[in-house]
């Protein structure tokens, strides 16, 4: 085993946080949100929203007065204000109050953002839609972010501790060893769980070939194929972006993965998943 694989995957981070006093404490230690009584929504994909086009979180939560998405981001989508906007706008449609607006319960968006490319960007769109939906929506939203890699410059705080256990895989293996033993007082429960992740040959192949599918999906994906034409870019070449990205479905689907996850890793359609694959039963039987 090369590295030591932390938190920024989908099956630790949902693994884990989908312990409510571990998802309490991040949301006090990254956030200062303090979180009561509250219950899971959404921990994966449901038959529910199986089909709504706003797509799925990696966790939602709700208390008595609020809904709050919490989002793991390792990827410049490019694309992720526009989803987050239908997040948000997803969530207040399924509460379908009525006429009795006063019953509908503000929804709260809550981002780790992982990635330095197109940061900048990312971050301005975002302050500027956070002050948007202050001014048009007052208490109603609410878009916190966490930048996980400027965390890991502010050293000493409880951020740069988190930032250290998302990115272990970064580090070199002894460097990674070290941190653990560095954080194994205050992060208990965390660290013996990403052990155990660690310790499995299975599920470390797994994080494996997570890890390659998002280095293919960042390549797949570099320039989607409406900046590729806005671009002048020759539709030969928007052509073998597209291949790429049905490469990349189908190391995913070797791997068992489920096809909500391929679409999002992806961002291609079900129809051009269809299409694809329409030679494959089972697929076409999952879709």
């Amino acid at each position: 085993m090369e590295k030591i694989y932390g938190l920024r995957y989908d099956p630790t981070f949902k693994k884990i946080y989908t312990r409510k006093e571990l998802l309490k404490k991040l949301m006090k230690d990254i956030f200062h949100e303090s979180i009561g009584p509250f219950w899971y929504s959404n921990k994966e994909l449901t038959k529910e929203n199986k089909n709504l086009r706003y797509g799925v979180s990696d966790i939602v939560i709700e208390t008595k007065t609020r809904i709050m998405i919490i989002e793991l981001q390792n990827i410049d989508l490019k694309n992720l204000v526009e989803r987050t906007k239908m997040y948000i706008s997803g969530y207040y449609t399924r509460q379908n109050p009525g006429k009795d607006y006063k019953k509908v319960k503000p929804v709260e968006l809550y981002l780790l953002l992982n990635y330095k490319e197109g940061e900048p960007r990312v971050l301005k769109e975002y302050e500027e839609m956070e002050k948007t939906m202050g001014e048009q929506f007052g208490n109603l939203s609410k878009i916190k972010i966490w930048n996980i890699k400027e965390a890991l410059k502010e050293y000493g705080s409880i951020d740069y501790d988190y930032a250290r256990l998302f990115n272990l895989d970064k580090f070199e293996k002894y460097k990674s060893k070290k941190i653990l033993k560095e954080l194994e007082t205050k992060f208990e429960t965390i660290i013996t769980e990403i052990k155990k992740y660690n310790m499995n040959l299975s599920t470390y192949r797994r994080l494996e070939e997570i890890e390659k599918m998002e280095m293919s999906f960042e390549l797949a994906t570099s320039m989607i194929k409406h900046d590729a034409e806005e671009k002048g870019i020759k539709i030969g070449e928007a052509k073998g972006i597209l291949k790429n990205q049905i490469e990349t479905a189908r190391l995913m689907l070797a791997e068992g993965m489920s096809i909500e996850q391929i679409l999002k890793f992806t961002k291609l359609t079900r129809e051009q998943l269809n299409q694809e694959f329409n030679k494959n039963k089972a697929f076409n039987e999952t879709i």
